[in-house]
């Protein structure tokens, strides 16, 4: 569950900030809490405009809580619906701007890298409107790296499972074949 909170520090600071929760009997789940955990760290090491940052997280006893920043705005996938429902088409620049802001935080995901400049071979794997959020400022941002591959990473998919959307998967990830950042691009195309 995604809440509104709010970041207070010392002398009267604060900042709206989006919260993450996982379900209290997930939270239980030793491996789902770890996926929650890989998602800060591998956010963390991406700074870029165009991804949501991810600034704490809290674990307290049976509690799980992922710190992201706010973004005032909505999901590409709420916009879309909404363009559908007044039976209008989003403009061609409006379009284009978000799928090159898309494009960009996918880049600096596949680029990022690791304390010591070694590449973390990022993959985001359920690139999809749901995971594009489009502030108020006209800036799309790519968010949710929940079940992204890594290298390095200490969750990793069982062999022969498949995560994401399946609307957005490239063959190889259906297939459960070892993907690349290129299905990331593809999921972006679809």
């Amino acid at each position: 569950t995604v809440h509104l909170g709010r970041l207070v520090g010392p002398a009267g600071f604060s900042r709206t900030v989006a919260v993450k929760r996982l379900h209290p009997q997930l939270a239980q789940d030793r491996e789902i809490s770890q996926m929650l955990l890989e998602e800060a760290r591998l956010a963390a090491r991406i700074q870029h405009p165009n991804v949501v940052p991810t600034l704490d997280v809290v674990a307290a006893e049976n509690e799980m809580l992922l710190v992201m920043e706010y973004i005032r705005g909505d999901s590409l996938s709420r916009l879309m619906r909404a363009a559908q429902a007044a039976q209008v088409r989003l403009p061609p620049n409006v379009a284009v701007a978000i799928m090159l802001n898309t494009l960009a935080g996918l880049q600096a995901a596949h680029e990022a890298t690791d304390e010591r400049g070694m590449p973390l071979g990022l993959v985001h794997r359920d690139v999809s409107p749901q995971n594009v959020m489009v502030g108020v400022d006209g800036v799309a941002r790519v968010l949710d790296f929940g079940i992204a591959k890594a290298e390095g990473r200490l969750v990793t998919t069982r062999e022969g499972e498949v995560k994401g959307k399946v609307m957005y998967m490239a063959r190889e990830q259906l297939a459960g074949e070892h993907v690349t950042r290129a299905a990331d691009i593809y999921a972006a195309g679809i």
